[in-house]
This record gives structure tokens, C-alpha cells and sequence, in this order.
């Protein structure tokens, strides 16, 4: 074999080795795109509209890329185009155009890969108004014709779509109006069947709707007053008095309405005495010669306890404590200010309202402790004075000297001679006969010190 081809052979075989190390580091892989890709509209021709709504169509597409190169694509690396050019008003089948911006991409499938598109000359024409009332007026008034501004409104669009209008629609909601309405409303296209007709274009698109709503003759609309006679117990008071409802309308000649003083009375109420809320029916005084669907009002008179604010002395009660501890407290009384329902206060009996002190996991010292009010319920705490009282803590524990235990001889140690002397020369305390009787020492209070340290006897060494 020639060295030219054997020199050919090795570098088309290394060629090969290394192919087959690149696809398997980075393989090619086919798979979908999760990514649905929006399709463009381009170059339609003047005066044309497509039937269809084309905006938000998209495409799927399938792909054959290295592995590296699939997992950093992004949406904005594909171009998915149908072109319009040339075409006229028809119906057709445009094929969907994708591009990769990457060169190492290829696609190799998409869905869908046409669009049916109807084309169809742009055509307007003017549509006059309609107002649709959706609701009432309040009862006893009526509502006339509605007016809108403008008269009407320019339609433009393809020529089946606008062709479909019959009408341009705003709606208005009165909710129980007595006087004239003035909204700006969106209008509808809307076809035979009071369907939409989308993709149409209105212009403008809102109207000035102005409903006159009136109060025909022969009725008047008043307002209700409820009598009351008498006052709350001593202590309450007058929250309010609601009527429900609070006017009616009148039905009569027009001389007689026009006596009417503009309201109504009810029967009397009498509150005398109440303590709580007064809620009753009563029946209306209506004028001569008027008449009302009403015949009777629910009238709720409120009647609530005066509120008031009181000072009361309390003794702190320690709470948390050992048995083994002493508490000095620094202020034997504390005041509460509490405030409620003026009754309530003047009924507030001794053991209803406590101070507490809680000394619990305080070590021996001096605290300043925050006292805790219990309160019934009604009452509410407005303050303590003080708002921090000095807790002093003592231990009522002896503390115990602890006895240092003699050193004990090793045995096969010699003593010094000097230790043995000294030894022999401390004088020995004589215990008491047993004849004479030992009076005990009286034990004083402790005192908060450090206690004395332990005197340890000397040793030779």
C-alpha cells in the first residue's frame, strides 16, 4: 500500500474516532418542543381583513438538534410565519413557515402546517345606539326614554362580520335610582340572534347614557320619623333609632300630596325605663285623603349603659413564691383604673378586681415586677399606678459551714518533730459535764452577704 493512502486511511479513520467521541459526549436527539410558537401574520394586503382570528395561533414543532444545544433553546430562537403576500379576497390554504435561528437545529415536524385564512374586503357603515335598561328604579319612580351620546356609531371590519351587526348595544344599571342616571357605557355589536359579533371595530367604542328617571303624579315619596316618648333608665342612654324602612311613597290627588310636610309619623313608643334595645312594630299616621302600600315601619330604638371610669385600691397579691422565701413587698396598695357600663362600676364588688404579683422563677434580689389586673367581664383595665413595683426576695435557707476533714496519716510516713511539738502544745477543749446544761445560741435573721469563708487548718508538708 502506497504511504499516500495509507496516510489517507488514518486521517479519515481518525475523523472517525473523533466523530463518534463528539456524538456520544453530545448526541443528536429528537424530540418535541414544549413551547408552543406564536405565528406571524405578514403582508396582508391592503384594504383585507381575515375573517378568522389569527392573533393567537400557535405551532408545535419537533426538532433534531445535539442534546447541548436542545436544552438552551429559547422561544425567541424560532420564526413561525404565514405570508399574506399577493393574495386577494378568498379563501385559502397558507402553508406555516418556521425558521431556526440556530444552524445546528432542524426541524423536522410542525402542527399545524396550514391555516385556512378568508380573506375579505374591510368595509364600515353606521350603526344608531340602543340603550338596554338592566334593572328599576326605586319604587314609585319610573324611569323614560334613555338618551345616548352619540346617536350612533361608525362599524368597520370584513365585510360578512359587519355585515351581521344589527344592532350597537349599551346596558345601564339604575339600582333603585329616584333621580336622572349619567353613565359612560362600552358598546356591543350583536347580531340577529342578540349574539356579539367579535372583531368588528366600533368607533367610538363608549357612549354618555343619561336614563331620566321621575316620580309620576299622584305619588310622593317621604320620609318615615318615628315618635318616641319617654326616657331610658337612670345610668343609660339613647344610642339611635332606625327605622326600617325609612320612607314610603304616598299615593293621592296631587292638592293633597302637595299637604304633605314632606314625612310621616309613627304611633307613639315608649321607651320609660328601658335598659336595653326597644324594637316593636308600629303602625303609620298617614294625611287625609292619601294612602300608602306601607301600613306599618320596624322601628328599633338603642339603648346602651352610660360609660364611666373608676379608681379603685387594691393590695398586691404574690403569687409564685416558695415556702423557703421571704417577699418584702415596697408599696402595700396599688391603683386600678377601670372603666365600663356606669351600673356595672357602681355594682364592682372588692374581690372583682385583684392585683397580682408573679414572682415565679425570680431568684433572691430585688425585681421590679409588672403587676397582672384580673378584671370581670365588661370591665376593661386602663392602667395601674404604679406601673412597676419593687419586689425584694430573700432566701429564709441557713447556709451551713462545711467541715474540713482532718488529714490522715500514711502509714510508713514520719511525722516531723516540729509538727509533733506544736501538735502537743494547742490547749484541748474540755467537753461540758454531764451535770451542766448547754443553752443554745439564738440563731439571727440572715442577712443578704456572702457568707465568710471556711478556714481550713494548716498542714505541714
Amino acid at each position: 500500500m502506497k504511504p499516500t493512502t495509507t496516510l489517507l486511511l488514518s486521517v479519515l479513520l481518525a475523523f472517525v474516532v473523533w466523530f463518534i467521541a463528539i456524538d456520544q459526549e453530545n448526541p443528536m436527539i429528537r424530540e418535541e418542543y414544549e413551547e408552543p410558537i406564536l405565528i406571524e401574520l405578514r403582508n396582508m394586503g391592503p384594504g383585507l381583513q381575515s375573517v378568522q382570528d389569527l392573533t393567537n395561533r400557535t405551532a408545535m414543532l419537533t426538532l433534531r438538534a445535539p442534546q447541548r444545544t436542545l436544552d438552551a433553546l429559547q422561544v425567541d430562537d424560532f420564526s413561525a410565519v404565514i405570508d399574506l403576500a399577493n393574495l386577494t379576497a378568498g379563501s385559502y390554504e397558507v402553508e406555516v413557515e418556521v425558521t431556526a435561528l440556530n444552524p445546528d437545529v432542524e426541524v423536522i415536524a410542525l402542527e399545524p402546517r396550514q391555516l385556512r385564512v378568508q380573506l375579505e374586503p374591510v368595509i364600515s357603515r353606521f350603526v344608531p345606539i340602543e340603550v338596554e335598561v338592566m334593572d328599576s328604579a326605586a319604587f314609585g319612580y319610573d324611569w323614560q326614554e334613555p338618551l345616548s351620546e352619540p346617536l350612533e356609531v361608525e362599524i368597520s371590519g370584513p365585510r360578512t362580520l359587519v355585515s351581521q351587526v344589527r344592532s350597537v348595544i349599551a346596558t345601564v344599571f339604575l339600582r333603585n335610582a329616584k333621580s336622572q342616571v349619567e353613565q359612560v357605557r362600552p358598546l356591543i355589536a350583536r347580531n340577529a340572534q342578540n349574539l356579539e359579533v367579535a372583531r368588528v371595530k366600533i368607533d367610538p367604542g363608549t357612549a354618555r347614557i343619561v336614563v331620566p328617571v321621575v316620580q309620576p303624579p299622584g305619588r310622593k315619596e317621604v320620609v318615615v320619623r318615628a315618635d318616641v316618648k319617654g326616657l331610658p333608665s337612670p345610668n343609660y342612654r339613647l344610642t339611635g333609632v332606625n327605622v326600617e324602612p325609612q320612607t314610603i311613597v304616598l299615593s293621592g290627588s296631587p292638592s293633597a300630596l302637595r299637604e304633605v310636610p314632606g314625612f310621616v309619623e309613627t304611633t307613639p313608643l315608649d321607651i320609660e325605663g328601658a335598659t336595653d334595645d326597644v324594637r316593636e312594630s308600629l303602625p303609620l299616621i298617614l294625611p287625609e285623603n292619601v294612602s300608602s302600600l306601607q301600613v306599618s315601619v320596624q322601628v328599633t330604638v338603642g339603648v346602651a349603659p352610660l360609660e364611666s371610669s373608676l379608681t379603685v385600691t387594691r393590695h398586691p397579691v404574690i403569687q409564685g413564691a416558695g415556702d423557703d422565701m421571704r417577699i418584702t413587698v415596697s408599696l402595700e396598695e396599688v391603683e386600678v383604673i377601670v372603666s365600663g357600663p356606669l351600673p356595672r362600676l357602681e355594682l364592682l364588688g372588692p374581690e372583682e378586681v385583684r392585683v397580682l404579683l408573679d414572682l415565679t422563677g425570680l431568684l433572691p434580689g430585688s425585681h421590679l415586677v409588672e403587676p397582672t389586673v384580673v378584671v370581670p367581664e365588661g370591665i376593661v383595665e386602663q392602667g395601674v399606678i404604679p406601673e412597676a413595683i419593687e419586689v425584694l426576695i430573700e432566701s429564709l435557707i441557713t447556709p451551713t459551714a462545711t467541715a474540713t476533714p482532718e488529714p490522715v496519716e500514711t502509714p510508713g510516713t514520719p511525722v516531723p518533730a516540729e509538727a509533733t511539738t506544736e501538735a502537743e502544745a494547742e490547749p484541748t477543749e474540755t467537753p461540758p459535764s454531764a451535770t451542766e446544761t448547754v443553752q443554745p445560741s439564738p440563731v439571727p435573721a440572715p442577712v443578704q452577704t456572702e457568707p465568710p469563708p471556711t478556714e481550713t487548718p494548716e498542714t505541714s508538708n
